[in-house]
């Protein structure tokens, strides 16, 4: 038969395993709801040349955001990051990206490399960037 002992071991036994499975539950929907949190929208950025004022195509854009850690990351950040081209007119649009702090840089081939971190607050942001000629080596 079982002993008593026995007993308290089995309930100690059920009794971790429920808190357990009630911490993952309490995670796992934190996790959700911060999820849910998040608010997204669109935003476009137009590279000119910043003499001429014409546009720049085929100019690399690298947009990068930090996504805050949930319970499930252990409170470390998640780095995301998109890249693209712009087109013939200068433009590129990044859809469905988180609202907040985000890194801009935008590089080309014959101009000044671009970097500024901007707040992306509002809805359908045009951000402009201006590229400068590189400067000649004295």
């Amino acid at each position: 038969m079982f002993t008593s002992q026995h007993t308290k071991h089995t309930a100690a036994a059920w009794v971790a395993l429920s808190l357990l499975l009630s911490a993952k539950a309490v995670c796992f929907a934190q996790s959700e709801g911060e999820k849910a949190s998040y608010e997204t929208t669109s935003m476009t950025v137009v590279v000119k040349e910043s003499d001429s004022g014409q546009p720049i195509s085929h100019a690399s854009i690298t947009l990068t955001f930090s996504e805050p850690g949930g319970t499930m990351r252990l409170g470390k950040p998640k780095k995301i990051t998109y890249n693209a081209k712009t087109d013939a007119q200068g433009r590129c649009k990044f859809t469905d990206i988180n609202k907040g702090a985000i890194n801009l840089v935008v590089t080309d081939r014959e101009h000044q490399t671009y970097g500024k971190d901007l707040e992306l607050n509002q809805d359908n942001q045009v951000f402009e960037v201006k590229l400068k000629k590189p400067q000649p080596l004295v």
